[in-house]
């Protein structure tokens, strides 16, 4: 096994653990893929100042724009978890113990 590959594998473990599984899932290594991916995309760029890490904004869902207008005060990570655990069954396993922590629980 690649050092590569054994850093996807660990990490597709703690994203396994993230959900309570039981056992280590394809969704588990493709998420861990995603992480790795951002984390070393950022590693990797040396002068922040001559490379934009701010691509431009994508348009956003009705669900996204109605949370990000129609709340008094500033909107919170929590909040934003929170929908994304509504609408996206399949991530609900993996926000659930990150929106618990937000909370305090």
């Amino acid at each position: 096994m690649t050092a590569d590959a054994r850093d996807l594998m660990v990490t597709a473990q703690e994203v396994a653990r993230l959900r309570d599984a039981e056992q280590l899932e394809v969704r588990d290594v493709g998420l861990a893929a995603l992480i790795l991916h951002f984390l070393r995309s950022e590693a990797e760029v040396e002068d922040s100042a001559a490379v934009s890490l701010s691509p431009e904004m994508l348009p956003m869902a009705d669900e996204v724009q109605e949370i990000m207008t129609s709340g008094e005060g500033a909107l919170r990570n929590s909040e934003l978890v929170e929908l994304a655990r509504r609408e996206e069954s399949e991530l609900s396993e993996y926000l659930g113990p990150v929106w618990r922590a937000m909370k305090g629980y």
